[in-house]
């Protein structure tokens, strides 16, 4: 399970430093269902950590109420996040009836940010929406959503610290043996082979979130398989042996 960190900033600021081919996302949903959308992020598997703020249009509400929106009956989830996870991200939601829309964000400057966006099935979809300022500028909260992965590293880390530590202090007195780091190290080392998932297995989970990507969009059967991002993951995957026309058959029964 993913840890959150909230701070106060920008999504601009926050997100600097991070790595390209990463995507910018708003989720759009009523606010009554915030607090369930944010019970299932919790429990998302992703590889790289996602950025995240709520939108608060507090000054600009009239104009989202002339677009055909009610800001305050709705939340906005802007968020960072790598391209390669958007389907961690996404695919119980698209499960559940979220859908891929065509809403233009547009701050007061009146150029639309390149934004994808996905709504629940509850929401109220507008063609345009207008914010009165840049939303990766504004300040307030920010989330950090740290992979889970990050948390071991940092075990491991610390445990090899701890053992150079340790070998320091046996090299001034000899006559002390510290046999329990290396116990630890061993018993660390053991639970992170079995954590492994086989590439094969990873590799099932990208086609299946890709597929539910494009499904999002509207694709039948034939679309998703002719689309270049299915194509290049499809390409990997029967080079592990995946099965991937069996995946894609049952997938649209």
């Amino acid at each position: 399970m993913a840890r959150t960190e909230m701070k106060r900033g920008t999504l601009r600021a926050m997100a600097v430093g991070s790595n390209d081919g990463r995507t910018h996302v708003l989720l759009l949903m009523p606010r009554s269902h915030r607090p369930e959308y944010e019970s299932k992020i919790e429990m998302i598997t992703h590889t790289q950590t996602v950025y995240s703020t709520y939108l608060r249009p507090r000054e600009g509400k009239d104009a989202i109420r002339e677009s055909g929106i009610e800001p305050d009956d709705h939340s906005f989830h802007l968020i960072d996040i790598a391209t390669m996870d958007l389907g961690f991200w996404m695919q119980s939601l698209i499960q559940q009836g979220w859908e891929r829309c065509n809403m233009k964000i547009i701050p007061s400057n009146d150029k639309s940010l390149d934004i994808v966006c996905f709504a629940h099935p509850s929401s109220t979809i507008v063609n345009h929406l207008p914010l009165p300022w840049n939303p990766f500028d504004v300040e307030g909260r920010c989330y950090n959503h740290i992979p889970e992965g990050t948390t071991v590293m940092e075990m491991v880390i610390e445990e090899i610290e701890s053992d150079e530590t340790d070998e320091e202090i046996s090299s001034v007195e000899p006559k002390v043996v510290e046999t329990e780091p290396v116990d630890t190290m061993v018993e660390t080392t053991a639970k992170v082979v079995v954590a492994e998932t086989s590439a094969s297995e990873l590799l099932e989970e990208e086609v299946r979130r890709t597929i539910d990507l494009l499904r999002a969009d509207g694709m039948d059967m034939m679309q998703v398989m002719e689309h270049p991002k299915f194509a290049e993951v499809s390409e990997r995957a029967g080079a592990a042996n995946v099965d991937v026309w069996t995946m894609v058959v049952n997938t649209f029964q």
